[in-house]
């Protein structure tokens, strides 16, 4: 393939395109897939392509280089027709023989994972700023290239989908190709950092964005810091730090843990759930393993989920750590979150305040206990089986959102207002993975339900895609050494 498409860039006089696929000694690597169109009288070859090129020359794709990038990826879709295939996808990425001195300090993965927080949490980047005159600050938009064909700029492009139309996704910028911010250098990188926590985009949330990106650049050396004021309000600046890990940190070994850890699967009006007595035993044995004190409770009615509720609240008070897991039925009224015992019998929405356990009565106890750390995991989001009887909006399925309160996180195993499932195997989908990479070393807490999100939504194919809400004030790891 590279041969057919150089010798055609040069047949068709594109020399300028040629001599940069030469001397970028690029890579093709494509994947062959069998597709059938109108049934089985024809078949066409689908092919996914991967253009590498060095790094010296990547990081300037979109910028110095972006009229031969357009004219290989045009020249290599007709170059494939020619030869049988039909191009489905083509994407740039880096040769890993890049130098030393040209690869990125910042990971492609911390650089994924702050965007993925962004967009996970719902905050804006742009702030107060509207999006087309927060990235003129960075980028000069007025040459970089229009994606619709009615206009000749990346600014009229941008105005006319976010603020005329409003018909791109709020985080388009982070695989847009012209900024290129999982692969750009690392100064526009930070620079766009730095640009959503100034005062002149943003008002409040400063201090949650700070906690993101400090969190995910540690590894990478480099931390945003207060450098100055200006009206007083901050400026932020970012600096090189020790990264060097911690061989022992003596303070998380003393920290006293405490967890409650409930499953309801034998409800007596509602059918029997085949997981969540496993899930529950499941996240008892790891959690002992991992050092904490763990109350259990297997299909308890409502005094006695109640009453273990309390009893947990009063023991928390001797403890650094608490952690409360739930799994079983749950749901919204009103926007409020219950848990379901497995003697309930909801009729009606009415009775559900007086027969179920709302979730606010945990975090009640979890914030009194004044410990550092608190976390809430609810495997709770499962199909209501009341639901039919009431003849409820399906909008209202599934759990709401709810604030955590400082130095908390609350763990969903679905988004809000999703359901999750039940699971196939002994543990359902969420718990199973979570207790398989719970134990992992060195991870912080934010850095593990990332993981699990991923492999959640890989498995169940973007149908289930867990959620957390967070105010976490320090990294908190289940195992470190």
């Amino acid at each position: 393939m590279q041969i057919e498409l150089l010798q055609w860039l040069k047949d068709i006089g594109e020399n300028k395109a040629a001599n940069f696929f030469s001397e970028c000694r690029m890579d093709i690597v494509y994947v062959d897939t069998l597709f059938e169109i109108g049934g089985s009288e024809r078949e066409t070859l689908l092919v996914d392509c991967e253009i590498g090129v060095p790094g010296e020359y990547f990081f300037k794709l979109q910028s110095d280089y972006f009229s031969q990038v357009n004219v290989i990826e045009t020249q290599l879709s007709e170059v494939a027709t020619a030869i049988g295939f039909h191009v489905r996808n083509i994407k740039w990425i880096p040769k890993i023989e890049i130098d030393n001195n040209k690869k990125m300090t910042i990971s492609i993965v911390a650089r994924q994972a702050i965007f993925d927080e962004i967009t996970l949490n719902k905050i804006s980047w742009s702030g107060k700023l509207e999006e087309p005159n927060f990235l003129n600050r960075i980028f000069d938009l007025s040459k970089l290239p229009s994606h619709d064909s009615r206009y000749n700029n990346a600014y009229d492009d941008i105005h006319k989908h976010r603020i005329l139309n409003y018909d791109w996704e709020d985080d388009w910028v982070f695989t847009d190709r012209r900024f290129n911010l999982l692969h750009c250098d690392e100064e526009i990188f930070l620079s766009f950092l730095a640009l959503t926590i100034n005062p002149v985009s943003r008002n409040d949330g400063t201090n949650q964005l700070l906690e993101i990106y400090n969190r995910n650049l540690v590894h990478s050396g480099i931390e945003f810091y207060e450098k100055s004021k200006i009206a007083g309000k901050p400026i932020y600046g970012h600096r090189e730090v020790n990264s060097t890990p911690t061989v022992e940190n003596p303070a998380v070994k003393k920290l006293r843990k405490l967890a409650l850890v409930i499953g309801c699967s034998k409800y007596e009006y509602a059918g029997i759930l085949a997981n969540p007595l496993n899930d529950a035993s499941a996240m008892k044995q790891k959690l002992e393993e991992l050092g904490f004190d763990v109350m259990h409770l297997e299909n308890p009615n409502l005094k006695q989920m109640k009453t273990e509720i309390d009893d947990f609240g009063t023991e928390l008070e001797k403890y650094d750590v608490g952690l409360f897991y739930f799994a079983g039925h749950g749901v919204q009224v009103k926007g409020l979150n219950y848990l379901i015992p497995v003697d309930a019998n909801l009729k009606n929405e009415r009775t559900v305040e007086y027969d179920c356990v709302q979730v606010d009565r945990v975090l009640s106890h979890l914030e009194a206990a004044k410990t550092s750390v608190n976390l809430l995991i609810l495997d709770a989001c499962r199909n209501n089986p009341f639901e039919r009887s009431w003849g409820r909006d399906l909008s209202k399925r599934g759990l709401a959102v709810m604030e955590a309160p400082k130095g908390s996180l609350i763990a969903y195993s679905t988004s809000p207002g999703k359901t999750a499932s039940d699971g196939e195997g002994t543990n359902g989908l969420y718990t199973g993975i979570l207790v398989s990479e719970i134990t992992t070393m060195n991870v912080t807490i934010t850095q593990l339900f990332q993981r699990v999100r991923k492999s959640v939504m890989e498995k169940s194919k973007d149908e289930q895609i867990p959620w957390e809400s967070t105010s976490l004030t320090a990294d908190f790891y289940f195992n470190q050494k």
